[in-house]
Parts: structure tokens; sequence; C-alpha cells
């Protein structure tokens, strides 16, 4: 099969002819997984019977190959590269990197053990040690399947069904769930409110309240700093919980979907958006399309514009009375939900009744909640405005001299690859310490006052920190994210985005987080999952089902702006983002797969 390789190598590269007989054909489409009329469309098929005429493509291919064929040399420097007997300055680096970020991982593992055990945190008080340490397994494990679903559900969405309905039928099942009507752009906007909670409760599970915890062989001052921070809790949740799942499902999204927990976890998603607590968000798109029509009054002529003004009059007009009302309903609804978790929320911070940071003043506590809205803002919705303006040319920034400033930096080299990575550390440390802020701890037990004089049942509801992820999950990242979706350049010439860059940058160089990409070739190894490639051929050659072109991809993602004539459109923009997210997180210098 030599001679079919480097005879494959030429053709994709765009040197010389592929010359095969009948016989060789056949091997080449049983070894490549598709047929070869396929793969060589770009260059000239010549049937051969010859096995002179054979050898002398073998001697020329072979030849081209060494001296021309940059394809090869890149391949050569890349077997070399990742060769495990090869001991460079990378791999050393990288060796490094995965050691202490996996000592740091086990370390943080015994002070969470340590401390439920000693019953010090808020679910191991409640119940049990046993059960809270069950509890935590459990939700890691739920947030590991939700955070790599969403990537696969996106991802097989222009893939045809047919060509894994044998091989997976609890994917096939959970991806006709996902892509009927509305029904991903819904899932989408629940699977933020799920990952929310999730975070929420590990804070509880995880996260000491008392002073002092002995844990054997370590200071009390590191342990207590560590544990009461959350910074322990942080760092196994992005790297058991996120970062490991969201590499596995980049390229095994078949084997990963093909189980009855994300079905489930799927229905769960659409169930939360069907009830109507995140419609109030709606109200944001509603206001932005107002915005943009008005924008656009003067600007009739241009054909996206009234491409994008025709399909939401058509939408509208599907709608009959009776849902339209019933979607007021559920708005309003969640927007009164809304407003009274902010009350209720802002009045415990004020009387000093959340599980903040002990020592730190009112006026502090104040500053950080909103702070951590806005931080916690602006990543959500860099990560929309940089894959909007990914493919734009620089010209269109002209206007915008810290936009361009911002872009270029974010797409300088694998910058953009590590910031996404960069970008979903600080959203997971922003949602625990949100979740530190915005959880109320009153003891009703000992008839401590509740907040305003809320009677116990409600006060005990509010101590579970569950309003507290509705403000998160609506205030500080739906909102954002639609707002950058509407208008992306301008969002970045923020001059904010800019030192926010840096920042995720320099997290994801540290390496702390490293452990992930070893922990996901480990997560692969022991459930035995393949690549999708070993079931659906090679890229490009998938079926026939729809790839989003690029254009595509910016029209749903400004497709958000219509959602008034769609109770699901705010969460439309996330599809092309997911996508890219995998499959760029995929490409990280870190990872150990080539």
């Amino acid at each position: 099969m030599s001679l079919l390789s480097s005879s494959l190598r030429e053709v994709e590269a765009g040197e010389g002819l592929l010359l095969l007989s009948d016989e060789d054909s056949q091997q080449f489409s049983c070894a490549y997984g598709f047929e070869f009329t396929k793969i060589c469309s770009c260059g000239v098929v010549n049937v051969v019977p010859s096995a002179a005429e054979r050898q002398a493509l073998q001697a020329k291919s072979n030849n081209n190959h060494n001296h021309n064929s940059k394809l090869g040399k890149e391949e050569q420097l890349v077997g070399e590269e990742s060769s495990p007997f090869i001991l460079n300055s990378e791999s050393i680096l990288k060796i490094i990197k995965y050691t202490y970020s996996l000592g740091l991982l086990f370390f943080c593992l015994y002070l969470i053990v340590s401390g439920i055990w000693a019953e010090e945190t808020p679910i191991a008080m409640l119940l049990h040690p046993v059960a809270a340490l069950v509890i935590m397994c459990l939700l890691i494990f739920w947030l590991g399947v939700t955070e790599g679903g969403q990537g696969c559900l996106v991802g097989l969405q222009p893939i045809e069904k047919e060509l894994y309905s044998q091989t997976h039928p609890r994917a096939c099942l959970c991806a006709t769930l996902a892509h009927e009507g509305e029904n991903l752009n819904r899932f989408i906007i629940g699977r933020q409110f799920l990952v929310v909670i999730v975070v929420f409760c590990l804070n509880l599970c995880c996260t000491t309240v008392e002073n002092a915890v002995d844990v054997p062989g370590v200071s009390p001052a590191v342990a207590a700093v560590v544990l009461e921070s959350g910074l322990a809790v942080m760092l196994i949740t992005v790297m058991l919980g996120q970062l490991s799942a969201e590499v596995t499902a980049t390229n095994c999204m078949l084997d990963f979907v093909n189980c009855h927990v994300v079905y489930a976890t799927t229905l769960v998603c659409l169930a939360i958006e069907s009830s109507g607590l995140l419609h109030s968000v709606y109200i944001v798109p509603d206001f932005m399309k107002w915005i943009t029509t008005k924008k656009l009054s003067c600007r009739s002529n241009k054909p996206s514009s009234s491409k994008k003004k025709n399909n939401g009059t058509k939408a509208a007009s599907t709608r009959t009375d009776k849902e339209r009302t019933w979607y007021w309903i559920r708005v309003l609804c969640s927007f009164v939900i809304l407003a009274l978790c902010f009350v209720v929320t802002m009045s415990a911070i004020l009387n000093e009744k959340t599980a903040k940071f002990q020592g730190l003043p009112v006026s502090g506590s104040v500053i950080i909640f909103f702070g951590l809205i806005c931080f916690l803002g602006m990543l959500e919705a860099m990560q929309i405005a940089l894959f909007a303006v990914v493919n734009l040319p620089e010209s269109d920034l002209d206007e915008y001299p810290v936009a361009q400033q911002n872009c270029r930096l974010a797409f300088r080299g694998n910058n953009f690859q590590a910031f996404l990575i960069g970008r979903q550390i600080c959203v997971t440390m922003s949602m625990f310490l949100l979740a530190r802020f915005t959880t109320t701890e009153v003891d009703v037990e000992s008839n401590e006052e509740t907040v305003l004089g809320m009677g116990v049942g409600l006060q005990l509801f509010f101590n579970t920190g569950l309003p507290g992820a509705l403000i998160t999950t609506i205030v500080a990242s739906l909102v954002w994210r639609i707002v950058a979706s509407t208008s992306p350049i301008p969002f970045m010439a923020n001059p904010l985005v800019y030192p926010t860059i840096r920042l995720c940058l320099v997290l994801e160089a540290s390496g702390v987080f490293s452990a992930s990409w070893l922990l996901a070739d480990m997560l692969k190894s022991m459930v035995g999952f393949e690549l999708d490639e070993v079931y659906l051929g090679a890229m490009g050659q998938r079926g026939h089902g729809k790839i989003m072109s690029g254009e595509d991809e910016a029209t749903e993602g400004s497709s958000v702006t219509d959602s008034s004539s769609s109770e699901s459109d705010a969460g439309s923009n996330e599809s092309p983002v997911v996508m890219g997210y995998g499959s760029v997180m995929h490409q990280s210098s870190d990872s150990l797969t080539v």
C-alpha cells in the first residue's frame, strides 16, 4: 500500500497524477473507507494494468515525496515530534506540565475528600459524607456529559443520520430529538442553566464553610485557603468535568452521545427551556431587533437585511394567538421571578447573609458581585464576537482601531485556541465565585432572621443557590451573548477586551490544566471510544448532509436578533460557536493526539 499512500499525498498536494489499476482501486477503497473517485477529484485517474508502469510510478512517487512533497516533510516532522522515544524541549515542557497538573489535581481531590469526610461542607453537614461524595461524583459526570453532549449534537447536525443509525442507534435517537424543529436552540438555552446549576451544587458539595480543616500532612492555613476559596473545586471541575469531556467529544461524537444519559440530559434541557424560567432573556433580542429595524429602515435595499426581515415576518405569522399569549405569559413570569431573585440576593449581600468570604466589607461584596457579572458576561460575549469576525476581511475593522488590535492579538498564531481554553477556565471560576456571593446563608433552625422576612420554606429554597444560578444564566451569560451577536465589531472595540485576552492566554500557558488532555486520552482508551472517521470516513466524505458554509454560520449566528418571532431564536448563535470551539480545541498544541 506504499504506492497508494505516496500517490495519495501527491494528489492531495496537487502534485502529479494518481494512476491506479482496478485492483489497486479496490485496495484503496478498503484502506481509506471511501471511494477513490471522490478523493481523487483534484487529479486525473488513469487505469494502468501494467506492473512495470506501477513500479515506475512507485519510484517517481518516492522521489517526489523525499525531495519535493511539502506534505511529506510536514508528516515526517510531526512524526518525529510526536515520537515517545525522542525528547526535545517541547516534549520535556509537556511532561513537566502534565506532571504538576496531575499532582495539583490529586492534591485538590485529597483536600476536598478530607473536607467532606470532616463534614465541613454544606451537603456533608446536611446529609452524610458518603452521600456528599457520591453526589459530587455524579455531578462531575453529569457536567461532563452536558458539556461534551452539546458539542456532539451541534457537530452531528450536518451529517445524515442514516450513516450511523445502525452502528449508533442511541446517538441517532438523541440527534433526531435535538435536531427536530427549534429543539437544538432550546437545548442550548436550557443547557446553559443546567451547567450553572451543576456548578452551584458542586460548590455546596465541596467548599468548606468553617475556618480550619484538619487535613493530615497539609498545613491548616494552606487547606483553609484552597478549600474555603473554592480553588480546589474549580480545578477539579474544569479538568474532570469540562475540558476532558470536551476534548474527548471533539472527534468521538458518535460514541460520546451513544448512551441514554445524553438523551435524558437533552430532555432535561428542553424541559428547562419549556418551563419559561429563562424566557425573560427573549426581551433583549426583541429590543435589539426593534433597534436594528430602525437602523435598517434607510438601508432596505440590502438583500441580507430584507432577507432577515422577511424571515422574521414569516415566522411571526406562523404563531397563533394562543401561542403568542402563552409565550408572553412565560416571558412576564420569568421577568418577575428574575426581579425577585435579584432583590433577595442584593438584600442578602447588603445584610451579610450570603456565603461570601469572611472579613469582606459590604461595599466590597457589592463591587465584586457586579464585577463578576460583567467579567463573566464579557467572556461569554467575546466568544461570540470573535467567531463572528474570524472570517471578516481586516479592512472591515479599519474604522475600529481598538477592535483591530484586539483581533490581531486573538488570531495571532495559536492564540485563538489558547484563548478559548483559558476562557473556559475563567468562566468556571467566575461561576463558582458568583455562587459564593449569590447563595444565601441563613440558619433557620436557630431562628435566625430570614432575608426580607420571607417564610422558612422559601428561605431554605434560596439557601440552595438556585436563584443565584438563574441570575448568572440570564444576566451574566445569555444577555451578553445576544448583544455580542448583534454588534460583534463594536463589542470588540471595548478596551477591556485586550487585557481579558491576555489573562486567558496566561492561564492556558501556565499548564495548570494540561492534565485535561491526558485524562481525555485515558477516557478514550478506558471506554473504547473510536474516532468518528472510523464510522463516517474522512471529513468532507460523510454522506450528503449539508455542511454549513461560512455564510450559513454567520446567518445562523446573527439570527438571534429575530427571536421575537421564535421562542428559541435567542440560542441560535451558539451553534457555530460550539462547532468551532470543539475543532479548534482539538488542534491545541497541548493535545496528545496528532
